[in-house]
């Protein structure tokens, strides 16, 4: 499948300039924000095959490499994710340590960055979840539980959702449209921007249905949804907050 995540270059942009997103909380009956996108997307008569979540935060400075090495596996040992199979590896600017876990149909992907600035290692923490659908509240129970040891020890965290889906129908760009239109209705969202081509649509907008967002033009922006005809099914369809991150 194309990638077309440098079709938003403008959008990644602006996110990159942000030190960090707020973690995103759905404001109405307390419903996790992966559960709503999932039962938008469903509720088009699509199929939901894979839910992510990303959580990203940053550490101290470490002093040398031993010490950064030291911070990875103290928080792999705190997030019980098992380090004995860690990959280290060394480029140009810094260090990277992934670790690869699976606990109850969730692939957990753990993986500590040390990026070199003036003999210091600058170190950022990220955890991937990914699974499919029946998994969702898996993936719930362990984005709390490390969203919350992560705050506990101050970290600031970051967090993004995507949800991967496919609808059998090859659609036409206005029919694309029109699904994503049917979403943003149901995420009660009003639209920001929008991008296109001849199998492609991508609109971004926004929802007051979790409060926090990303700056897009002046305005905020906490919603994307994106379709992809493909010539040999019928027609993807992600989802993410803030943005997507995902390939589509």
């Amino acid at each position: 499948m194309k990638q077309w995540l440098g079709w938003l270059a403008s959008t990644l942009l602006i996110v990159a300039g942000i030190a960090f997103w707020l973690p995103v909380q759905a404001k109405e009956e307390n419903t996790p924000v992966a559960a709503l996108l999932v039962e938008a997307l469903e509720d088009t008569g699509a199929t939901a095959q894979e839910v992510q979540v990303r959580l990203r935060a940053s550490s101290d400075q470490a002093n040398s490499p031993e010490e950064w090495k030291q911070v990875a596996e103290e928080w792999a040992t705190r997030l019980e994710i098992p380090f004995s199979a860690a990959d280290i590896s060394e480029t140009g600017h810094g260090l990277s340590y992934r670790a690869n876990a699976d606990r109850s149909g969730v692939q957990i992907r753990y993986e500590v960055t040390g990026v070199s600035s003036n003999g210091l290692y600058h170190t950022y923490l990220v955890l991937l979840l990914s699974g499919s659908p029946t998994s969702l509240p898996y993936i719930e129970s362990m984005q709390k539980a490390y969203v919350t040891a992560l705050r506990d020890a101050s970290f600031n965290v970051q967090i993004g959702t995507c949800i991967r889906g496919m609808d059998n129908v090859k659609m036409s760009v206005d029919q694309q449209e029109g699904r994503i239109l049917s979403m943003f209705r149901t995420l009660e969202a009003k639209e920001l921007e929008r991008l296109q081509d001849e199998t492609v649509v991508s609109i971004s907008g926004y929802t007051h249905l979790w409060e926090e967002s990303i700056p897009l033009h002046g305005q905020k922006m906490n919603l994307q949804v994106a379709t992809h005809r493909n010539s040999d099914a019928g027609t993807s369809i992600t989802i993410g907050t803030p943005i997507i991150t995902v390939e589509y």
